[in-house]
């Protein structure tokens, strides 16, 4: 997975939740401490001891967050009270050796906050308190209470120093790591959160897409049946158009048959005319200029002859020239025919 880095701000709301969840149960924490340094006063009658060094304890914890309630301060005051309180119950029992351990407690108590340099102000504080205590309780002072032993060497003291520093430095790495891992995990979160949002906007596309896809597949689906319906017109149109045609080649054909009958008729009547018709015309020719050359007729019979004979040269004119278009059709209807 990509790592996401947290701003500051993130940072800081990350752990502002944190420390408030903490504070919730260090304040639970807090009066449990006080009430057992109540209830030990009884042994030894330390009541004033109890009260007084447990309350302003409490105190400076409570005032400290409420005059700085932006600041980390009131955790290093709990660190320091942390030791106090141990010191208030080794000498509330007056050195009883099991007091010693609400130094590990406090000591883990601390890493609730993640914050490894809190442990620095515990074991400096309680060093210090076992040093003078025990300094004071070996140089006659009666009422100093650091153990029960008669007496303790130096190698035994720094021996306890050491294994109480090193639950101190335990309770640090711990704290370390666990800051670590509560800012990877954060840093995680992000990442999945960016990727979560990445997958909504990517299926808010693909949705669109998909909408988009169905308007075009119905305009698709549309134009198929448009198409469909013209496909089916113009096969309608094809099949009419061949109807028409065959309809026309079938008229055509009838109206050729005609065309050619009518024209067999009128070669045939133009066969006669000109056939037939010559050679009566041909009788008249040859009477005309029979009577022109034996008769002689002059006058005006003469010029009935003349006018006879180019009437009758006239129509034998036209007669040729209908026998010659005849037999210039003639070929090409035989032709047409075959």
């Amino acid at each position: 997975m990509t790592k996401v880095p947290l701003h500051t701000e993130e940072l800081k709301a990350l752990y502002r939740d944190i420390y408030a969840k903490a504070d919730r149960i260090i304040a639970k924490v807090l009066i449990l401490m006080f009430l057992f340094g109540i209830l030990i006063a009884s042994f030894y009658e330390t009541w004033f001891i109890a009260i007084g060094v447990g309350g302003l304890c409490i105190l400076a914890y409570f005032l400290t967050k409420r005059l700085l309630p932006d600041s980390n301060a009131y955790q290093y005051v709990l660190s320091a009270i942390s030791a106090i309180f141990a010191a208030q119950y080794i000498y509330q029992m007056h050195g009883m050796a099991e007091m010693h351990f609400w130094v590990f407690i406090s000591s883990t108590i601390l890493i609730i906050y993640q914050n490894w340099r809190l442990q620095i102000p515990l074991i400096v504080i309680v060093c210090i308190h076992h040093a003078t205590f025990a300094y004071l309780q070996y140089t006659g002072f009666k009422e100093i209470y650091f153990t029960r032993l008669e007496y303790m060497d130096l190698t035994t003291f720094i021996f306890h120093a050491v294994l109480a520093a090193c639950v101190t430095l335990v309770s640090g790495l711990w704290s370390y790591n666990l800051r670590k891992r509560t800012v990877q995990d954060a840093m995680n979160y992000k990442a999945l959160a960016l990727m979560q949002e990445e997958l909504r906007h990517n299926a808010q596309k693909l949705d669109d897409l998909n909408k988009h896809l169905l308007v075009v597949n119905k305009e698709v689906h549309d134009k198929n049946e448009e198409l469909e319906a013209f496909g089916e017109e113009l096969l309608a149109s094809e099949e009419e158009l061949k109807q028409i045609n065959e309809n026309l080649n079938a008229l055509v054909e009838n109206r050729t048959q005609a065309l050619k009958k009518q024209n067999e008729k009128l070669m045939k009547h133009a066969f006669i005319n000109a056939h037939k018709v010559r050679s009566p015309l041909a009788r008249i020719l040859g009477l005309v200029n029979l009577i022109r050359h034996e008769m002689r007729p002059e006058g005006k019979n003469g010029e009935l002859i003349d006018r006879l004979h180019a009437s009758s040269y006239e129509l034998n004119e036209v007669l040729r020239e209908v026998r010659v278009n005849l037999e210039d059709e003639q070929p090409h209807a035989h032709s047409q025919s075959i």
